[in-house]
């Protein structure tokens, strides 16, 4: 398995001493939590590191396993790209609620009949309306959702590694994905969850 620098001596780490907090190898690196956060989350995905809540993280082992997660970085995302929870401006926020909760998605996107994308709203969106107003019967989706161009949308061209970089950056779960020649035209959603269901369906494959 190719490994990162930094993946190596976190490995490094944990087999010297474990369990380690995130904070503590953190520390040891010289590094803020959620610049690793992308780290440790692969070593756990992939089995190298085990994670316990509140307690920290620990060597497992290293897996028998092929897989060239350099190659995978380089990887388009158009293979994996989710399909996403579409409203229109005029959905009320009710409807907004029930569709996140059926749909178990974290996120809406408001687009217009020719499905461009005018908008987002998120769960914390939907939260924060409904705590500080005391009337949202009449509210719809276009007053509370994040407007366009304030969205950062991603294309299916776009390499995992670079996509996986904008999600911690900007520390949000997922990403619209719009069309490569319509920089409007929502087709899907990318999201960490599903990054990271890849790698580990690409390292049960060998």
């Amino acid at each position: 398995m190719e490994l990162t620098t930094r993946q190596q001596e976190i490995i490094a780490m944990t087999k010297k001493t474990s369990p380690l907090t995130s904070e503590q190898i953190a520390n040891q690196l010289g590094l803020s939590i959620p610049t690793i956060r992308g780290d440790l989350r692969l070593l756990t995905a992939v089995g190298i590191l085990g994670s316990r809540p509140k307690v920290g993280y620990e060597y497992t082992g290293l897996k028998n396993t092929q897989v060239n997660y350099a190659n995978l970085y380089e990887q388009k995302i158009n293979d994996i790209v989710k399909k996403p929870a579409l409203v229109e401006p005029n959905t009320t926020l009710q409807e907004c609620v029930n569709n996140l909760f059926l749909k178990d998605t974290g996120s809406l996107y408001v687009v217009d009949s020719d499905q461009n994308l005018l908008g987002l709203i998120s769960r914390k969106d939907l939260l924060a309306v409904t705590v500080n107003n005391s009337d949202t019967e009449s509210m719809v989706a276009s007053m509370v959702m994040t407007r366009m161009p304030n969205l950062i949308t991603v294309t299916p061209d776009m390499s995992i590694m670079s996509v996986g970089k904008l999600l911690l950056e900007h520390e949000v779960d997922s990403l619209p994905v719009v069309d490569t020649t319509e920089s409007t035209k929502v087709i899907g959603k990318i999201t960490k969850s599903r990054i990271f269901e890849y790698f580990i369906e690409q390292g049960e494959k060998d």
